[in-house]
């Protein structure tokens, strides 16, 4: 599974990974990158909403409660100094769907952030992970 990262231009890099893909990553401001693309920190918010997002669909599937739409709002918290890494992400589950019980999701939120998601086991020991759910439009306490 390698990914070669191939430097364009001022901060930007293009990434090209095994499967064909490509994507630009760019670390200067927002307003100043010549085309879309993601900076590589936003990349990361990004990979730990989709890893631990992909887990629960497929928990649910399993339990025969899929969702019917299903997003993930992460924000985080980075420190001031070098590297500025992140202290705590807070990942709020947004799930919609007429046979989901506040169980199941519980329950499939849990298993990816605790057994499954790669991607958040990674940052774990660094980086606090506090988690939300917000169900039918309603946040759940806790």
């Amino acid at each position: 599974m390698p990914v070669v990262a191939t430097w364009k231009k001022k901060e930007e890099f293009e990434v090209h990974f095994d499967g064909g893909e490509t994507v630009v990553l760019a670390g200067v401001p927002r307003e100043e990158r010549p085309g879309p693309g993601p900076s590589p920190v936003d990349a990361f918010q990004a990979a730990v909403a989709a890893c631990t997002g992909i887990d629960v669909v497929l928990i649910l599937e399993k339990m025969r409660q899929p969702p019917e739409r299903f997003r993930i709002e992460v924000s985080g918290t980075r420190r001031d100094e070098h590297p500025r890494i992140f202290t705590r992400l807070v990942l709020t589950y947004h799930l919609d769907g007429a046979g989901l019980t506040e169980v199941a999701v519980r329950r499939a939120v849990t298993l990816s952030q605790e057994k499954y998601c790669s991607v958040s086991a990674m940052i774990r020991p660094t980086v606090e992970l506090a988690t939300r759910i917000v169900l039918n439009g309603e946040m759940l306490p806790g």
